[in-house]
């Protein structure tokens, strides 16, 4: 747990619809002037005065002088009085708000700048915020009135935001430049939508030392971040699943993991995270071939200590002469609608792919199993194709079900295993809680091996294999 004595259990990202905009419009900037009209005027400001008093002032020759004091006189800046002294002209007069303060001349400029805003809150935010498009994340919906009038709304919010878009530097650096005093919008004369694009926005869900949930962050990006906490909110409420905690116990028995069931109070049914982090300690100064960890093993931390176990096999196995391209290292991913939706986790199965060969020598046979329906599953086939496209050589469809279904295994034959159990508590956690363990343990790694043969080469029916097949080749059959 963290200094302030709360877990992070799960981090999803949340793909919030924002739309691209080109803005044209015209500012008005306050600009200092050259130093001789400034001084002139401010000297008339607090008196009008005669030619030669201004003459000797700053000490000018009376052509200087004469030049000078024509110029002001044709912008329309100095008069002469009935008594033959300049005095400033009513335009000259509003250059000053007090008596010696900085003449600032008003200039009304045009400019134009691309500026991205999100269809919620209407926060502009930096196009370097956007990535890899619609995957690897939970799409929130927003009002439709939003979409249709987006280039109206933004029109107005744009005016409104314009000061905080400027000191975020979204603007070019020309508004801003060689003006003393801030500017502001004098009108917007268009808005032009360009593309759609999500703004994705990562959230920690964590729990405190109690194992209630606690609020989430807001957003930095957004204005107002209660919008969209409000649209997070109502799309949970459309993935929420019956608690399976029951179901996951059963599977530990299963596996023979006797120490994650500690982890739970026998009074709640539910993780504490003080026995958590007591098990971590114990973990720690122990012997044992296992970490036992909290989250998703493709966040940083988890994938780092996985790396870390992964890496000494492949060096071992890189220096052999043996040939490995028959040995299966399989990851089944579980029935969990929080599963790979961060943008981590297709890094991470990258990682798991690309890595199963060095230059001609292959180090292990890398298949990652994804819960189908079925082998006439396209449209779940085609929403996998779709999230990690380029890996679909790689990825094979599995029947829903192993081990209850909410169970994943990373599994390398003869050396490690990773469990993941992911917990479904809807009346404690708004979404699914991942613990799980890293193990070399030669019996651990053999008795889960058996488990995860047992599965995939099985068959549900004589003519339902468990193990459907490429994931291509589901999503284009009929």
């Amino acid at each position: 747990m963290d200094s302030e004595n709360k877990m992070t259990y799960q981090e999803v990202d949340f793909l919030l619809p924002a739309q691209r905009f080109n803005i044209q419009f015209s500012y008005v900037t306050q600009k200092g002037l050259p130093f001789i009209r400034e001084f002139v005027l401010r000297l008339v400001h607090i008196a009008p005065m005669s030619k030669s008093q201004i003459a000797t002032y700053f000490g000018l020759s009376r052509l200087e002088t004469e030049e000078a004091i024509s110029d002001l006189v044709q912008r329309g800046e100095l008069t002469l009085s009935d008594t033959g002294r300049l005095m400033l002209t009513g335009l000259s007069q509003g250059y000053f708000t007090d008596l010696g303060e900085t003449p600032q001349l008003s200039a009304v400029l045009d400019s134009g700048a691309t500026l991205s805003f999100d269809l919620a809150s209407f926060s502009c935010f930096s196009n370097q915020n956007v990535n890899d498009g619609w995957r690897a994340g939970i799409s929130l919906e927003v009002d439709r009135n939003h979409i249709s009038q987006s280039e109206k709304l933004v029109e107005k919010h744009f005016q409104h935001q314009f000061s905080q878009i400027l000191e975020k530097e979204f603007l070019p650096k020309a508004v801003s430049q060689d003006s003393k005093e801030r500017p502001y919008v004098y009108t917007v004369n268009a808005v032009n939508k360009l593309r759609d694009l999500p703004l994705r926005l990562t959230t920690k869900f964590k729990v405190g030392k109690d194992g209630e949930s606690v609020e989430r962050d807001n957003f930095e990006q957004l204005n107002d971040s209660e919008i969209v906490h409000g649209l997070i909110a109502k799309s949970l409420s459309k993935l929420v699943r019956p608690s399976n905690t029951m179901a996951l116990m059963q599977a530990m028995i299963e596996i023979g993991d006797e120490d994650t069931l500690k982890v739970f109070d026998p009074k709640t049914n539910s993780a504490n995270p003080r026995f958590i982090d007591d098990l971590q300690k114990l973990e720690e100064h122990s012997e044992e071939a296992r970490k036992t960890f909290v989250g998703q093993i493709y966040t940083p931390s988890n994938w780092e200590r996985f790396q870390s176990i992964l890496a000494p096999i492949l060096t071992k196995r890189i220096k052999e002469k043996l040939d490995h391209s028959d040995e299966r290292f399989t990851w089944i991913a579980p029935s969990d609608p929080f599963w790979a939706k961060n943008d981590r986790a297709r890094a991470a199965i990258s990682e798991f792919i690309n890595r199963a060969s060095i230059k001609n020598k292959q180090l292990y046979k890398p298949t990652l199993y994804v819960p189908v329906f079925g082998t006439e599953d396209t449209r779940v086939a085609k929403s996998w194709c779709h999230e990690f496209r380029s890996f679909e050589k790689s990825i094979n469809g599995l029947s829903e079900g192993m081990l209850g279904g909410s169970v994943e295994i990373i599994h390398l034959e003869g050396e490690l295993v990773v469990v993941v159990y992911h917990f479904s508590q809807p009346e404690t956690l708004p979404v699914s809680m991942p613990i799980g363990f890293i193990s070399t343990n030669k019996a651990t790694v053999e008795r889960v091996g058996r488990l995860v043969r047992g599965y995939v080469d099985g068959s549900s029916s004589f003519d339902r294999p468990n193990d459907c097949g490429s994931i291509s080749s589901i999503a284009q059959s009929r």
